[in-house]
């Protein structure tokens, strides 16, 4: 059996995996969607840009198909977050589209597809174009990480999706607040043109399975050290990544990393909303710095010491009888603490500000963590982030 360069479209929903093995020029839905390339693929999915002939609008989505093994969780646990619930998103480009939230006579249904491996769930997208980490990954060939007004900006961007989620009436945790979960999103010129100038991938056959290798859409091109004004006007950034999403009660995915909210590695583990803020103040630290924050990869609970360490803070009096807790390895003095390492990144006054923004953020406790509607209302970091090209603060506040 020879070797597959992406998803082992081999392996069986038993195995865990059970990939569609899907090709150019394919159709799904009784014909309606024409794959044209494909996207990318991850754990339990991959996704593919199609043609839509019979929307009121033609146009491009992009279609997540989930693997065999996953549909059933997906569609059990996923689905009916989005379309059970009214949620009232500021930008409805980041969420996947069902009718039930949104203009049924406009938008795609989500369906199911059959392959050798049993059936799958898709979900359609609106498509995203240039990886978010790929502009980290320019800024950092000059200075350590991004400016801060682009941080700035990236942080009002989530924490509007966590507040549209973490809504009173919706309480849906996000769980995607990572890097290779933020894109930025494709305007139509820019697709139409990507699309002409580059045909898609030529399909292989590996193993008799039709093997396609992922093309990325590359919309318009941004600039990591682009001002305040054209990154407001220009930048059209979404957080994407629902893949993990849930509402409540909110339970750890075992094996799911959680940029290791310290409720998570812990011997009887939970999570929430506030797992969301964690998560968030961890993606802000690798932005401002080029570099994660925490780095250890031990049991849990060494990571939880280093968690320690880094924060100079205590762990909560109700979990010392937790297993880790127990376990927890002793303070190391020579780790650098959260304020040291903005110090050695940033200039004073912007270590000072991203310092006091992070800390309402990465508390070990979770209960100490502010709210997304906090942030979004009372915190100068985030209000910074949602100037309009003029200067002006855009947010609404109401």
């Amino acid at each position: 059996m020879e070797s597959f360069p992406e998803e082992p479209l081999s392996l069986s929903a038993a195995d865990g995996f059970g990939y569609f093995p899907a090709d150019i020029n394919q159709t799904l839905r009784g014909g309606r969607y024409t794959i044209v390339r494909k996207l990318g693929w991850g754990p339990r999915s991959s996704t593919w840009l199609a043609w839509d002939k019979d929307g009121e609008d033609s146009w491009y989505w992009a279609i997540q198909i989930f693997t065999a093994a996953a549909s059933e969780a997906v569609e059990s646990k996923l689905v009916p977050i989005f379309s059970g619930r009214e949620i009232d998103f500021s930008d409805p480009s980041t969420v996947p589209i069902f009718p039930e939230s949104l203009d049924e006579n406009i938008l795609p249904e989500s369906f199911r597809v059959t392959s050798i491996h049993g059936e799958h769930v898709c979900l359609v997208l609106r498509p995203y174009g240039l990886p978010f980490s790929d502009v980290l990954r320019e800024a950092k060939s000059r200075r350590a990480g991004l400016p801060v007004h682009v941080v700035e900006f990236t942080t009002q961007v989530i924490v509007q999706v966590l507040d549209d989620l973490h809504n009173e009436k919706i309480r849906v945790m996000h769980a995607g607040v990572k890097l290779e979960n933020l894109e930025l999103s494709v305007d139509g010129y820019s697709l139409e043109t990507h699309i002409s100038e580059n045909p898609p991938a030529k399909t292989q056959i590996f193993d008799g399975l039709p093997v396609v290798r992922s093309q990325p859409l590359a919309n318009y091109m941004v600039k990591w050290n682009d001002p305040m004004s054209r990154v407001v006007d220009c930048w059209m950034l979404v957080l994407a990544g629902f893949g993990h999403a849930q509402g409540a009660p909110y339970t750890p995915e075992s094996g799911f990393d959680y940029s290791s909210a310290p409720e998570t590695l812990l011997g009887n583990p939970t999570c929430g909303l506030s797992t969301d803020i964690w998560m968030l103040g961890c993606l802000v630290f690798h932005l401002l710095t080029g570099s994660p924050l925490l780095t250890s990869t031990g049991t849990p609970a060494e990571r939880l010491g280093e968690i320690r360490d880094v924060l100079q803070g205590w762990i909560p009096s109700s979990w010392l009888g937790d297993a880790t807790v127990q376990a927890l390895p002793k303070e190391d003095p020579s780790a650098q603490s959260l304020e040291q390492r903005l110090k050695q990144n940033l200039k004073k006054d912007e270590a000072f500000a991203a310092y006091r923004f992070l800390r309402k953020c990465l508390v070990i406790d979770p209960e100490g963590r502010a709210s997304s509607h906090y942030l979004l209302l009372e915190d100068q970091w985030v209000e910074e982030g949602a100037q309009c090209s003029c200067g002006f603060k855009a947010l609404d506040l109401s």
